[in-house]
């Protein structure tokens, strides 16, 4: 092989590399967009109408605290109940454009959050963490099938 036929050689390995990392970035994006939109999906909002003594409340704080944070955990919380998770959803997808594989955490860090997850709502007695958990291995599962 020639010096040139090397380079050559070395040149389509990197772009197929660069090709591979872009494909599984945008896979690992697709993922977190939806865990992201499924816990909240999920969340229970308060129903008054189902408590023993009902008192005013404004539901959804506990749907919008689901965080994301990226290469550390967060102690934050929110009080918008606004479109929080499109923020985060596009945080994931820039921060993973540049930065490449980093460490991303999801959470809630509502203090009543552990109670929601270990089935202290009838509207989500499952929790919503853990199922979403189980609905994500499945797809990704399915994104490395031939």
């Amino acid at each position: 092989m020639t010096n040139r036929e090397t380079q050559d050689f070395a040149s389509e390995l990197d772009a197929e590399w660069l090709e591979m990392q872009g494909g599984v970035r945008d896979a690992m994006v697709y993922v977190l967009t939806e865990g992201l939109a499924r816990v909240t999906e999920k969340s229970p909002v308060a129903d008054p109408s189902t408590w023993k003594n009902p008192r005013p409340h404004v539901g959804g704080f506990f749907r919008a605290n689901w965080l994301l944070s990226i290469g550390n955990p967060t102690d934050d919380t929110t009080e918008s109940l606004g479109a929080f998770a499109g923020r985060n959803s596009g945080s994931i997808a820039s921060f993973a454009a540049s930065q490449g594989f980093p460490m991303i955490y999801l959470q809630n860090n509502l203090p009543y959050a552990l109670r929601l997850e270990n089935g202290w709502s009838k509207q989500a007695p499952s929790g919503v963490l853990a199922m979403t958990v189980a609905e994500l291995e499945q797809i990704w599962s399915g994104m490395s099938e031939p």
